[in-house]
């Protein structure tokens, strides 16, 4: 491992048209002391050549034949590694001059830190700052490891992979990429850190990251990528808890606990079920891995006491749980929202018709009053006969 060199991981899909202005914006930093290694996963445009066009010795190229996906071939460039940092950017973002030089001064400052990011900007197609949501979602600076998982645990993730540098031992030590996540790698990457190290932000935009209008890659929001996210999101939660001490699991959800004394093991788990039954995001769907915990839970006798005595959740309210809520389809729970949402709307038609119903049916009495009236009065009596002459003239 080479002291203070900064290892910059690039992978490229078929990004020809931004992935030299993106490899310029990573050779011209203040901080030259770089290795940056691209690795191609399988493209068919002149990516790589456009890679092999530019000359400097610190650029490693490393081409796949066929396309495996991100994480595969993210895994495979973080093999290469060579330098005392490690750094990562995708092949349409671009880096301001100076953010690795501010970075590896803060982590040098910053022993206590072994991963920082930094805040970051959102633009277009054509390089320009574009308003966003995303901007806001990403400029977070937490100081705390319990802000971090308490954000990551009930909201998601807040920070963009290509603002990251950390030391290529946490890297080392970390692991892989998981390769069953495809738009949630990175915030498995982070809670997997977040677990046993505090993580810092610089609170400056030193990063561009590029959104498109009609986006082909994994941030197209489409049904296929909503639902591949949703589940990868439930499935990050189910091992939201795995290997996490139980001194950082009270210290980050001690305040959430059902029993604020709970303390030996077997509590704390029922603490965890409880926890993984709260909503995912920022959604009002109860998590069905709360509910699955809780079914292993029930498994063990000693478990079952405890629930009972402690926490006052036997196995009838239990059932009463399980049927006030559908957990486990997501899309279901969707359409049913919709439905319910069309049913007020007919509601809503039917009230307003019934009023209209009831004002035509109080013009028709009034109407029939009004011809009761004339039909009962003394001159509509004494011209009786004068109208019976003029029906037998008329025929």
């Amino acid at each position: 491992m080479k002291k203070d060199l900064v290892s910059v991981l690039m992978v490229n899909y078929n990004h020809a048209d931004t992935i030299e202005q993106s490899i310029r914006s990573v050779l011209e930093q203040t901080y030259s002391k770089l290795q940056l290694i691209i690795v191609d996963d399988g493209s068919t445009d002149n990516s790589v050549e456009i890679i092999n066009s530019i000359e400097d010795p610190r650029i490693e190229v490393y081409e796949e034949k066929e396309n495996k996906q991100i994480c595969a071939v993210t895994n495979i460039g973080m093999k290469k590694v060579r330098g005392e940092y490690f750094a990562r950017i995708d092949s349409d973002d671009l880096w301001e001059k100076n953010k690795l030089e501010l970075q590896v001064e803060y982590l040098k400052e910053h022993p206590e830190h072994k991963i920082c990011f930094t805040h970051v900007s959102i633009i277009d197609e054509n390089d320009q700052v574009v308003d966003s949501e995303l901007e806001k979602l990403y400029a977070v600076d937490y100081e705390r490891q319990e802000e971090w998982l308490e954000t990551f645990f009930f909201l998601g993730n807040c920070l963009p992979m290509t603002s990251v540098l950390m030391t290529t031992k946490i890297m080392v030590e970390i692991g892989d990429f998981n390769i069953a996540y495809r738009q949630l790698h990175d915030f498995d990457y982070w809670i997997r850190i977040a677990k046993r190290y505090p993580m810092a932000v610089i609170p400056k935009k030193l990063a561009r990251i590029r959104r498109y209008e009609s986006e082909t890659n994994n941030s197209n929001i489409s049904e296929k990528n909503t639902t591949r996210t949703y589940n990868e999101y439930v499935d990050i939660r189910r091992h939201f808890f795995d290997e996490m001490s139980d001194e950082v699991l009270k210290k980050t959800f001690g305040k959430y606990f059902k029993n604020g004394n709970a303390e030996s093991r077997e509590e704390l788990e029922c603490e965890k079920a409880f926890l993984l039954c709260s909503p995912l995001g920022q959604g009002k769907a109860i998590s069905n891995v709360g509910i699955e915990y809780f079914v292993n839970l029930f498994q063990n006798k000693m478990m079952t006491d405890i629930l009972d005595k402690n926490y006052g959740l036997n196995a009838k309210k239990f059932y009463e749980l399980t049927g006030e809520h559908l957990y486990n389809d997501w899309k279901l729970q969707e359409k049913i929202q919709i439905i319910k949402e069309k049913n007020k709307k007919f509601e809503k038609t039917i009230e307003d018709k019934e009023s209209r119903i009831k004002v035509l049916e109080e013009e028709l009495r009034l109407r029939n009053k009004i011809i009761e009236d004339y039909e009962n009065s003394t001159s509509w009596k004494l011209t009786k006969p004068l109208r019976k002459i003029g029906t037998i003239v008329k025929k």
